[in-house]
């Protein structure tokens, strides 16, 4: 049974009976491989098992198209939502469909992004708040496929992800950026742990009472290394977004963040920025540091090797944080539509979303996890605090800064902390990148 289960296997994946064809009948196969009427039945209820057949009464046993959808992610996935979980239980209730992962580059730039989208090399692709926005600005949406986004969606993800009442990325996990600490070094140095009444002034006292010669530092952020940490500086020093075509930050705020945030990054007992945010985690990870501005995404890397604890981020202001998030979106040219959807919708199911909660510490993108047990992972004590926190969230589209403005900001930020240009010169950069984006906007239309 176990040569004939194996030889037709074989024969349909290499296409000797191609898809919609019938096997010889119970009988011819009996008597090809020598076995039993019984053996025939269970070897082909394996096969239907697999996805590879179906067997329908008093017709026969009808091969089936196994159907290949190929998936754009990034390695983290595998560590922030389990995704070798995902994948073995989606392929075991969906068995005629493959799921084939193939991994983005971390090191996108705006040509990539334009590529990724456009090229088709993925019938469904993970998309974040980056891609999301260079995609909306580009107007790159409409080779997305449109999805109706489930009721239990989170109003503040509803917002991000709704372009004109459509959605085009379907949420699988999110995060606000946040502040970890280590209670054991606040404890030894007699401080108080960080709350949310804290400041960024009171976070640099505290920063350089918690550092020491022998190897420790008080506090890392990684505002140099990307786009996902100096914005929220920039978040707390702006107004209120006026949400009015055409709005966007005034200078002066934007000139007052970048250089606040260098203030932050030459303060004492703050890690030197020339570290990625790796190396910072590493640091967290090793004891070697007190305070690190960070991520739930970040968090599933740390385990139980070190004690912590999460709180709040401090405020110049307002409390305001910035929101992360990472989705799904399907290519509307794929060739493979109705298995892609089934893909989307496994990952942003009930059941997959639970597994999410269970056995990481990311944030389920939807609300149907909530009745989900905690996770079984090591957590902090306050891992709840996204909930407590949820009116600080604010992401960039808000703001209204394009993301390649956004760039070139942090290309600012990367000069003036090198004291290669000045608060002057950084004024008067800042207002020219604001009047080539208005531009840019009025060439885009949007």
């Amino acid at each position: 049974m176990n040569e004939m289960v194996a030889t037709l296997r074989r024969d349909i994946e290499t296409g000797i009976y191609a898809p919609g064809s019938f096997l010889p009948s119970e009988e011819r196969l009996a008597e090809q491989f020598d076995v039993s009427y019984k053996s025939v039945a269970k070897g082909l209820d394996q096969l239907a098992a697999e996805g590879l057949l179906i067997k329908i009464r008093r017709v026969g046993s009808k091969v089936v198209k196994k159907e290949t959808v190929h998936f754009g992610f990034h390695d983290t996935m595998y560590r922030d939502v389990d995704l070798a979980a995902l994948l073995a239980l989606f392929h075991k209730e969906h068995p005629h469909i493959e799921i084939r992962p193939i991994s983005i580059s971390n090191n996108y730039s705006f040509d990539t992004i334009d590529d990724l989208m456009i090229s088709g090399r993925f019938d469904v692709m993970m998309i974040n708040q980056i891609y999301y926005q260079h995609a909306r600005e580009h107007n790159r949406l409409n080779v997305l496929e449109p999805m109706r986004l489930s009721d239990d969606t989170y109003p503040f993800l509803r917002e991000e992800l709704l372009v004109d009442g459509i959605g085009y990325a379907q949420p699988l996990v999110f995060s606000p950026i946040i502040l970890a600490y280590n209670p054991e070094h606040f404890r030894e140095a007699g401080l108080p742990e960080p709350d949310s009444g804290w400041t960024w002034e009171r976070l640099l006292e505290a920063a350089a009472e918690l550092s020491n010669p022998n190897g420790r530092y008080g506090f890392a952020a990684s505002f140099l290394a990307g786009n996902n940490r100096w914005p929220t500086i920039w978040m707390q020093c702006s107004s209120d977004p006026v949400h009015s075509p055409g709005w966007h930050p005034e200078a002066e705020e934007l000139t007052a963040a970048l250089t606040y945030c260098c203030h932050l990054m030459k303060a004492d007992g703050v890690v030197p920025s020339f570290l990625d945010v790796s190396a910072m985690q590493t640091l967290f990870a090793e004891g070697k540091l007190s305070m690190l501005m960070t991520t739930y995404f970040l968090l599933n890397g740390l385990g139980d090797k070190v004690s912590y604890d999460i709180a709040p981020l401090p405020h110049i202001s307002k409390p305001r944080t910035m929101l992360l998030w990472i989705g799904l979106s399907i290519h509307r040219k794929t060739a493979v539509p109705e298995a892609a959807r089934t893909f989307v919708e496994f990952m942003t199911s009930r059941e997959a979303q639970a597994i999410v909660r269970r056995n990481t510490l990311s944030i389920p993108g939807s609300a149907v996890a909530d009745g989900a047990s905690e996770p079984k992972v090591h957590k902090p004590a306050r891992y709840n605090l996204y909930r407590e926190i949820i009116p600080s969230y604010r992401s960039q589209r808000q703001y209204g800064l394009r993301y390649e403005t956004i760039e070139a900001m942090r290309e600012l930020l990367q000069l003036l902390y090198s004291g290669l240009i000045g608060e002057e010169e950084l004024r008067v950069r800042v207002a020219e990148l604001l009047d080539k984006q208005d531009a840019v906007r009025a060439a885009y239309g949007n």
